[in-house]
């Protein structure tokens, strides 16, 4: 939120950056311009879109396209992208508390990697990183926020959950690159949280004496939270 709320700063240059909540079951674009940060809409007008992939016969869905045919095509359907990136095949903390959120088959890469086994152009069993995939649905992304701003994007500010690790986060920024985008910061959701909350009011604070505030993130199956104290020109998360 705060590069992006920086580069909004140019009036004379079109804004390309894009800011990505990506959450387990839906995603949200938004885009700092006029003044504050406008929500972009998917091809169907809605304001957050379903972070699923879903794969057939003869082609592959994402997003809406892929919700549509959950239910119809449920083992060949993966939502909980986060899920999958940055782990490694027998993952005890995944098998333990992720595995039944997924609905496909699992497996590994040649590397080791988590990975998701689907039916796709008539091959009954591919294997899909997590990488694979998460890049597969930021380039709908991206292409949602190019038709509604008009112009090319290729920088974004994508958020993760703060317990997210260095591989996961690397994992992230690799997804990004497959999708042609450049992930110029990862951001954890309480952070993100956090800055929206402070920057409007950095006339009321102090540098002498912070202010101390909880940030809770209730998410689809986590809730987590971060205590930020606020000063008048700076910020810390505890």
């Amino acid at each position: 939120m705060h590069s992006l709320r920086a580069r909004a700063s140019n009036k004379t240059h079109i804004m390309s950056v894009v800011g990505i909540d990506l959450g387990n079951l839906n995603t949200v674009i938004a885009v700092a311009r006029n003044r504050g940060i406008d929500v972009i809409c998917n091809e169907v007008s809605n304001r957050s879109t379903p972070t699923m992939v879903a794969f057939g016969p003869k082609s592959r869905a994402l997003g809406e396209a892929a919700k549509t045919q959950e239910i119809s095509n449920l083992r060949n359907t993966v939502g909980n992208l986060k899920r999958l990136l940055g782990r490694k095949a027998g993952d005890a903390a995944f098998e333990a508390v992720d595995r039944q959120f997924m609905t496909c088959r699992m497996g590994a890469t040649e590397a080791g990697d988590l990975a998701a086994i689907v039916g796709y152009l008539e091959e009954p069993e591919r294997v899909f990183s997590g990488v694979e995939l998460m890049g597969a649905f930021l380039g709908r992304v991206r292409e949602t926020a190019q038709n509604e701003l008009r112009v090319g994007v290729s920088d974004v500010v994508v958020s993760c959950p703060v317990h997210y690790t260095d591989a996961q986060r690397r994992a992230l920024m690799d997804a990004a690159e497959v999708a042609g985008l450049r992930c110029i910061r990862v951001l954890n959701d309480t952070t993100a949280a956090a800055l929206a909350y402070g920057m409007p009011k950095a006339g009321d604070l102090s540098d002498e004496q912070p202010r101390n505030v909880a940030f809770v993130d209730l998410g689809q199956s986590n809730l987590s939270v971060s205590i930020a104290s606020f000063w008048k020109s700076r910020v810390e998360m505890r």
